[in-house]
């Protein structure tokens, strides 16, 4: 199996007088099949790595079902998809009219919970990539003592394969059941990176694989 290091890369510029929680997702897999014929996705080849990174704030969310789901907005320029052979993907720039990027937290118990991305905090869906017309997916579900509140410091950590009841990771087209590149899920891990903010602007981020 290949082993996944991802390498932060992070620029701060500018005066930043306000102060915020900012957290970083990322998220690790490898890829089972790849259906895509146009580039530069069409490069990616099953067995590659893949790893996914973003950041959110913790002050920057919206609640879907009160009480149950709480999305907190993607910092859409520091989205990141990498694979080991070289591809590397951004979000759809720009993003389309209306719609907002969210990682979101399911707080479900006793029933379940779990972690989604999508362009709403009430349901999985994915979000649109830079490529179009592919959305990429991640949908966790875990056992109902998994979260204990939809705060997302609380929700630090690395999920893995313990508690998992399912996973649904890959790249989508046209509806989410169409799916053109599957992922089979490794890792998911939530961390805190408390900087300043306000003027400060995110640099590239580059991520570094090895075998």
């Amino acid at each position: 199996m290949h082993k996944l290091a991802l390498v932060l890369a992070l620029s701060l510029i500018g005066v930043a007088p306000a102060h915020a929680d900012l957290v970083t997702v990322t998220a690790s897999g490898q890829v089972l099949f790849n259906g895509i014929t146009t580039p530069p996705l069409n490069a990616v080849t099953a067995g590659q790595t893949v790893g996914v990174l973003f950041t959110v704030d913790s002050n920057n969310f919206l609640d879907g079902v009160p009480g149950d789901t709480r999305g907190y907005v993607i910092d859409q320029p520091s989205f990141t998809l990498a694979f080991s052979g070289g591809v590397t993907m951004g979000l759809l720039n720009p993003f389309p009219a209306g719609q907002t990027p969210y990682f979101t937290l399911v707080e479900g118990f006793p029933v379940s919970d779990g972690f989604f991305v999508s362009t709403s905090p009430l349901s999985p869906g994915g979000v649109p990539l830079a490529q179009t017309p592919y959305q990429f997916n991640l949908d966790l579900g875990y056992v109902g003592t998994t979260l204990a509140s939809l705060n997302i410091l609380d929700a630090l950590g690395t999920y893995g394969f313990g508690g998992l009841t399912r996973f649904s990771m890959g790249l989508w087209q046209g509806f989410p059941d169409n799916v053109r590149m599957e992922i089979d899920f490794r890792s998911l891990t939530i961390s805190q990176s408390t900087v300043a903010v306000g003027a400060t602007t995110w640099g590239r981020v580059k991520s570094l694989f090895h075998e």
